[in-house]
């Protein structure tokens, strides 16, 4: 390798960004509109990029935007919005012309640390705010919540049971909200396995240590 090459391949891996993970259809735990989607996170240096579809139900006058004052919350820490792109801001908006079309939008955000697994995004405003409740924005946890979900889904409940357990001890103590999503489906299984007792047990458990989230964790159980 000559020197000019070398300088080159040096310039280029300086160019690179030190951290950069990529979170396709991430998890979540609660959203306000059902039409409303994040396709994609990407987390790098800089900040973090969500990749949001909204998809129109109405045969006239639907309509959609953002506000300015949307934030994500991570570990009690706000981070304002610095970048709308593809959508307008509101009090203007982008008007659907048929049902079933569907918008692409992105919403940039300063970096949050690189050990926050989990965030809610709120759009603070006076009339039809969207909120995401407990977004997964980690790509090894995404995985590992998909093949427990995967096992769940597919009636291998012994199977999806024993990865929420291991998902709960390897993360325990973290995120009450991400702990209260696993403690769900432990209780959900256990309950489809007709192990009534010991669902109600981890229930329990679960609201003895983290009170404030359980309330959520009764209501999607309920649903």
């Amino acid at each position: 390798m000559n020197k000019y090459t070398f300088l080159l391949v040096l310039l280029l891996i300086q160019g690179l960004p030190v951290f950069s993970q990529t979170i396709i259809a991430p998890n979540f735990i609660l959203k306000s509109h059902e039409t409303l989607e994040v396709l994609k996170v990407i987390r790098y240096e800089e900040g973090i990029t969500l990749q949001m579809l909204i998809t129109n139900e109405r045969n006239e006058g639907g309509s959609f935007c953002i506000n300015k004052n949307t934030e994500i919350i991570a570990n009690s820490i706000s981070y304002s919005v610095q970048r709308i792109e593809n959508i307008p801001k509101c009090p203007k908006v982008h008007k659907f012309e048929y049902v079933g079309e569907k918008l692409i939008f992105y919403l940039h955000f300063p970096p949050v640390p690189n050990e926050i697994n989990i965030i809610d995004i709120v759009e603070n405003c006076d009339d039809n705010c969207f909120q995401f409740t407990g977004l997964i924005i980690d790509a090894k946890l995404n995985v590992e919540m998909n093949l427990a979900f995967e096992y769940f889904e597919s009636g291998l409940l012994s199977e999806g049971l024993l990865s929420y357990k291991k998902l709960l001890e390897k993360y325990k103590n973290q995120e009450p909200a991400l702990e209260g999503l696993f403690y769900f489906y432990i209780v959900t299984i256990l309950r489809e396995m007709g192990n009534d007792d010991e669902a109600r047990e981890w229930l329990e458990q679960f609201e003895l240590q983290n009170p404030e989230e359980s309330q959520w964790v009764r209501d999607k159980l309920s649903n």
